[in-house]
């Protein structure tokens, strides 16, 4: 059985070493791109774990972060219906 994280991380990893120190994000993402392992693009859950491998280590090296999901005004299903049975709207 595969361990999707570590295999990510350990292909991230080997990218890393054979890349040299001054590679601009450009060129770190064609070579991610050029190495990742046949699990990663042929399944749904492997295409999950290496963008998220990918995103955490291009952001070291220039790639702007993602905005964060907004949760503030976020109620649940059952604090929706609660709500709903108060007579407010949610």
């Amino acid at each position: 059985m595969i361990d999707w994280q570590k295999t990510a991380s350990h292909a991230i990893g080997e990218v890393h070493r054979n890349l040299p120190a001054d590679a601009d994000l450009a060129a770190r993402k064609k070579a991610l791109r050029a190495a990742r392992p046949w699990e990663f693009a042929s399944t749904s859950w492997g295409k999950k774990v290496w963008a998220k491998h990918s995103r955490k280590y291009l952001e070291k090296y220039g790639l702007p972060p993602l905005k964060p999901k907004a949760v503030e005004d976020h109620l649940s299903p059952l604090e929706r219906m609660i709500a709903n049975a108060k007579g407010g709207e949610a």
